[in-house]
This record gives structure tokens, C-alpha cells and sequence, in this order.
């Protein structure tokens, strides 16, 4: 991922981790996600197949905040609210 103050430019991997996180809302299947061994490694994640929601809204819309969070910790980034930085360092306890 790229990012610059006027851009952000994702990556193929990087929106197969970001789904692979998204769909991964337990502890146990994160760690399949980044296991080269597993059937469910996010480098084997086909993008332009259909996936079909089964959840309702609101879980949909907290899992997906919360993939998008853990994919920001993984590569490192932080958060800024009116000039405070905070860390992510504890997205991953969020995960079921």
C-alpha cells in the first residue's frame, strides 16, 4: 500500500489480506489467514470470485472496521483524532 497525503493505492495482496481479515472474524481462523500451509492463506484468496454476506448489518459493518484496523497495525500505521496519535497495538484482541 501506498499512501501519500492526497492517495492511497492498494495492492492486490493488500486487498486479499483485507478481505482475508474480513472474513476472518475468530482468533483461529486469523491465524489460518497468514499460515502458507492452511487452506484459507490469504495469498490463495480469489478476488473476483462471489461471496455472499450471511450476517447481518451490523456485524458486517464491525467486522469490516475491524479488518481494516488490523490491516493497519500489520503494516504499521497509527491513528490520528485531533492531533492525538493512538496506537492499534490491541485491534487484535477484538477478534473473537
Amino acid at each position: 500500500m501506498n499512501v501519500s497525503n492526497n492517495e492511497i493505492d492498494f495492492t492486490e495482496d493488500d486487498l486479499k489480506e483485507v478481505f482475508a481479515l474480513f472474513s476472518s472474524p475468530t482468533k483461529y481462523e486469523l491465524q489460518q489467514s497468514f499460515d502458507p500451509n492452511s487452506e484459507h492463506y490469504l495469498k490463495q484468496v480469489l478476488l473476483f470470485d462471489e461471496y455472499e454476506l450471511s450476517q447481518d448489518k451490523r456485524e458486517f459493518a464491525i467486522d469490516a472496521l475491524r479488518s481494516v484496523l488490523a490491516f493497519l497495525h500489520k503494516h504499521n500505521y497509527q491513528i490520528e483524532k485531533d492531533g492525538e496519535v493512538f496506537s492499534l497495538n490491541g485491534i487484535f484482541k477484538h477478534f473473537r
